[in-house]
């Protein structure tokens, strides 16, 4: 790719007006190197708690498997993905699927292994995962993807450590992580099935209000708030609205502070 076809993609990348345009225009550049498929996610660290009810959402070219999507959620197979793994662990190099790094969490996990067979089972044959985001806050990283069964992984060689494509992943990650807007596509696990009223009081406390001062600002009393508290814990542990909680006020204030809730309940889409 020239310095000119760069142009042109960061052009179309800017002048996106919501994630999934601003998607395209990698998925077009990443289908131009020969790859069959992308997949990028920014996941809060909420989602990434041991344990945690949450699910990653993933962003992922059109012709991505929809049945993967389903079954790999059904089975929670998040919480042993090796690729996740690898991310938290630190590692910053691209991981080649099926190359040193990753066996050495499939080698070690049959969960792990069973991620890496269910792809292939699936059609996703081989793959590179670059790394591009690692704390407490969230971790991020981008796929590309081969579907051929031979002779895919020059092609991953080659790419896999392009300049290239490393600057494109990573300019598109910079517009995910500076848009509140687009981060909240991410979050929606979290916070997904909050009102307005619920939001604005848990960023307020999660921003060190009281539930006094909170209670003045949303123009409620305090032990309406506490039956709101009560509904949000609900909500977030994903039980019904007569069962009990299965998170307390302190992880659900946690859960806020690492999903950022300060500084997207302006933005969320209610």
């Amino acid at each position: 790719m020239s310095n000119l076809q760069l142009a042109d993609y960061a052009e179309a990348l800017y002048a996106a007006n919501d994630l999934d345009s601003a998607f395209r225009a990698l998925e077009k550049e990443v289908h131009k190197l020969g790859f069959d498929d992308l997949l990028y996610s920014y996941i809060p660290g909420a989602v990434l708690e041991e344990n945690s009810p949450f699910q990653p959402l993933f962003q992922v070219s059109s012709t991505f498997s929809v049945d993967l999507l389903s079954y790999y959620a059904e089975a929670r197979l998040d919480r042993d993905d090796p690729l996740i793994k690898a991310i938290r662990d630190g590692i910053s190099a691209p991981v080649h699927w099926w190359g040193s790094t990753c066996k050495s969490y499939t080698d070690a996990d049959a969960r792990s292994r069973e991620v890496m067979n269910v792809s292939r089972d699936y059609g996703l044959y081989d793959g590179v995962t670059l790394p591009l985001l690692c704390g407490p806050v969230a971790i991020a990283g981008a796929s590309f993807i081969s579907k051929d069964k031979t002779g895919s992984q020059a092609l991953l060689r080659q790419h896999s450590r392009s300049p290239m494509l490393n600057s494109m992943t990573r300019m598109f990650h910079n517009l995910v992580s500076a848009n509140t807007g687009f981060l909240c596509h991410f979050t929606r696990p979290v916070f997904g099935s909050l009102n307005e009223l619920e939001i604005q009081y848990l960023a307020g406390l999660a921003s060190g209000k009281s539930q006094a001062e909170m209670a003045g600002k949303l123009n409620r009393s305090e032990k309406y708030l506490e039956q709101v508290m009560l509904k949000i814990r609900r909500k977030v542990s994903g039980v019904g609205p007569i069962d009990p909680p299965t998170i307390n006020r302190n992880q659900l204030l946690y859960y806020a502070g690492l999903a950022n809730i300060i500084a997207y309940s302006d933005k969320l889409t209610f």
